[in-house]
């Protein structure tokens, strides 16, 4: 082509409009235009043209593109508009590039840019190379432009198509829940990141998969843009580390939450919230290894914060089942392509030895090096009053303490004396080597309104469902019919109101003398607000554990069994005052000599009576709950932990073991804790009722006027009528929540009216019954 200025063809110092040039000049004008627009610069007859959206919007580098002199002569249009678009898409792509390498918008979309700038670079050396055969080669036509740069056109097509669906993705990102590190604004920062950056070039990749040229460009794009991921990921699978500044992992680090915290926080939420899964940030390729990825870190990151040097990936021992275990690698596979990008897919066995050696390394940290089965069977000795005999030394030597209200006890005389009975020579815990982690606290909290208050909490107060109008169903309405609670006694709207019983309790309560009465009322009832607490309701165990065993006998963990222990102790200690008062039954003269008086036997015989029925109550319930609930349970506990594979099976065998001790030993249901706190609260009222009866007994014995046991009769009639109403009402709740929560409580229901007794009493009016 010969070689012509434009410049020749200006009349008075105006451009000539292309069409007025012969056809030859239109077509050197028009390349050597194209030449300057396919790097953005504006041409003599090509013009840069702007969207209706500023070129200052975010989105504006994807509105430039470029319209051609309409004089041009068609043939030449047409192939100068199918060239075009080359121009938009590198202003594109140069314009992403030039923005996203900027620090604050992350490794991976820097590696990103680095494989884009390469492939501009071969686009700038492509123009180059047509510049050259432009000034060079006199045959150079406007065809041949066209051919050259064809091939080229689909790659920056598909480059411009990436970045259109990176900005897509940008516009429907949360930044609230994914933005989390300080100091970063969803202003800052408003593009696409990490592991969902790199999920989109594998959804193109996987679409494109039936082009060779595409799929192999983006398959260069996502193992180039992979690599600072790649290496993130080594470093937490291997190290327990994460080395990611700008928020582009799929592991979120919330460093607020510290392991020290695991001694205080009740919620136990160091495990489950110092590391956490982001799922907008996922790879494709990595869901199915996700919580192993996070487990993974997690294991090294505990062995890490024990102060234990992490070995070296290479000179970690790796067993044969690597590979062999049961993911569902159907994701990977379908795709071979995804794992030649991604390391020749050696980062899935990485993925698999690193979490196998993890696991391995942190489960023998705990069970070997930290002896998790033997600091629970210490716990299970102290907390479950498991071979006691140490404990009902420490009672006898502190009931003199143990007497004074719960505010004025000596936690210091009684530690002390905790700490002489465990080092008897003669106790079963003298050969215990955790014994000087038993610690003795005072509850500020009566036990059942500290359950109440955690039942309500978690929100598992429920109402009795009213389908079915049962025999239990009846009763819970007879009661609330038949009397009214105070409204300040923590019960919730709904539940059931015990106030037939609690009439019974108070009458007989009010004609009883002495604090110790009230403050057993206090505790039993759950009114700690209103009653001062004695040492005996208060007393509670604490045990010392460190990290890492605190991930597993957490302070959640510990306040379960620190509720078991109350539960169990106040269950004995009313079985003690119970046989106290058989005690003084039999020591007593008027208690056993005869009468001549028909009436005053009866009496005598009907308190007996009651007495062996309260006695035969919570000997019965206690057995139940150390032998058929705690027993059995600690026993499955044991056979599981002697074959966990993985250190999560340990936490989770440890809470469901507690979790389903609480339920079956009838504390996490709110309606059955109320009719067991009467019972309990009967029976207390009772036994401290036992000298007020003897007084009366002697002065009716001793007095030569004719007897008159009015009084008494209506008293003891009460006690009757208030513990066979709730034991009859406790029998009817477990064999309807027996259906519902637990079988369990059908032992229960056989222990506590084996021969049917109480269930035979409904309607009889005899024996004192007052006809219920």
């Amino acid at each position: 082509m010969a070689k012509f200025s434009v410049d020749n063809f200006n009349c008075n110092g105006k451009t000539t409009r292309i069409g007025s040039l012969s056809l030859q000049l239109q077509e050197y004008s028009i390349i050597e235009d194209l030449l300057f627009v396919m790097m953005g610069i504006e041409g003599k007859f090509i013009e840069k043209n702007w969207s209706e959206k500023s070129p200052g919007d975010r989105q504006g580098l994807e509105e430039t593109y470029f319209s051609v002199d309409r004089t041009l002569d068609p043939s030449l249009k047409d192939l100068t508009e199918r060239i075009l678009p080359l121009a938009t898409y590198y202003i594109t792509i140069d314009s992403f590039v030039e923005k996203y390498s900027g620090f604050e918008y992350g490794f991976i979309n820097h590696a990103l840019c680095a494989a884009m700038r390469g492939l501009l670079k071969e686009y700038i050396v492509l123009i180059t190379q047509l510049e050259h055969q432009f000034r060079s080669t006199p045959s150079f036509t406007l065809q041949k432009f066209w051919l050259y740069v064809h091939p080229t056109l689909h790659t920056m097509s598909n480059l411009h198509l990436l970045i259109m669906d990176i900005n897509e993705a940008s516009d429907a990102i949360d930044y609230s829940e994914i933005l989390m590190v300080e100091d970063f604004h969803k202003n800052d920062t408003q593009q696409i990141k990490g592991g969902a950056l790199l999920g989109i070039l594998v959804d193109r990749m996987t679409t494109m998969s039936g082009d060779p040229d595409t799929k192999r460009l983006y398959m260069h794009l996502l193992s180039k843009s992979s690599q600072p991921y790649v290496t993130i990921l080594h470093s937490w699978i291997h190290y327990g580390e994460i080395k990611d500044p700008y928020d582009e992992f799929m592991i979120q680090e919330r460093k607020s939450v510290k392991k020290e915290n695991l001694k205080e926080d009740f919620n136990d939420a160091y495990w489950e919230m110092r590391y956490t899964i982001r799922e907008e940030l996922i790879p494709p390729f990595l869901i199915p290894f996700k919580n192993k990825i996070l487990l993974a870190g997690k294991y090294l990151n505990v062995v890490r914060e024990c102060g234990i040097a992490i070995q070296e990936p290479q000179k970690q021992p790796i067993d044969d089942t690597v590979g062999k275990d049961d993911v569902d690698r159907t994701d990977i596979n379908m795709s071979n392509d995804i794992l030649i990008a991604m390391d020749g897919g050696r980062f899935v066995d990485n993925i698999e030895s690193a979490y196998k050696c993890a696991n391995r390394t942190l489960l023998d940290l705990l069970l070997k090096d930290q002896q998790l089965i033997d600091r629970l069977r210490s716990i299970k000795r102290y907390f479950f009053l498991d071979q006691s005999d140490f404990f009902t030394h420490f009672l006898d030597l502190a009931s003199a303490e143990l007497k004074k209200p719960s505010n004025q006890v000596s936690l210091t005389k009684l530690q002390s004396l905790l700490d002489i009975v465990l080092r008897n020579p003669s106790s079963v815990a003298y050969t215990d080597p955790f014994k000087e982690d038993v610690k003795v606290e005072m509850s500020t909290v009566g036990l059942v309104d500290q359950l109440l208050r955690i039942i309500n909490v978690a929100g598992m107060v429920e109402t009795t469902p009213k389908v079915t109008r049962n025999r239990m169903a009846d009763n819970f309405l007879i009661r609330k019919e038949m009397g009214n609670e105070s409204e300040n006694d923590g019960y919730d709207e709904g539940t059931e109101r015990p106030g037939y019983a609690a009439s019974i309790a108070g009458s007989v309560a009010s004609t009883l003398a002495g604090s110790v009465t009230s403050s057993f009322a206090g505790s039993v009832m759950g009114s700690s607000g209103k009653q001062t607490l004695t040492g005996i309701e208060a007393l509670t165990l604490d045990y010392i554990v460190t990290f890492p065993l605190s991930l597993v006998i957490s302070r959640k963990a510990l306040t379960k069994y620190q509720l078991l222990f109350r539960h169990l102790l106040f269950l004995k200690h009313v079985e003690q005052l119970l046989c106290h008062t058989w005690t003084e039954h039999a020591k007593s003269f008027y208690w056993r000599r005869g009468s001549s008086h028909p009436s005053l036997e009866t009496w005598k015989s009907r308190v007996f009576a009651l007495r062996q029925r309260m006695l035969v109550f919570v000997q019965q319930f206690t057995y139940y709950v150390t032998s058929e609930v705690l027993e059995p349970q600690w026993r499955n506990l044991e056979a599981n932990l002697s074959k966990v594979s993985t250190v999560d099976q340990v936490l989770q065998y440890h809470s469901d073991f507690l979790d389903t001790c609480l339920k079956e030993c009838m504390l996490t249901n709110a309606k059955l804790l109320r009719i067991y706190s009467k019972l309990v609260y009967t029976c207390v009222l009772f036994s401290n009722y036992t000298e007020k009866f003897t007084k009366s007994l002697i002065s009716q014995v001793d007095s030569t006027s004719n007897l008159s046991m009015d009084q008494q009769e209506r008293t003891l009639r009460k006690f009757e009528d208030n513990f066979i109403y709730h034991i009859k009402l406790l029998i009817e709740a477990l064999n309807f929540y027996s259906a519902t929560e637990t079988v369990q409580f059908l032992c229960l229901v056989v222990r506590l009216d084996y021969n049917l007794f109480y269930a035979n009493q409904e309607g009889s009016g005899g024996n004192g019954i007052g006809g219920y």
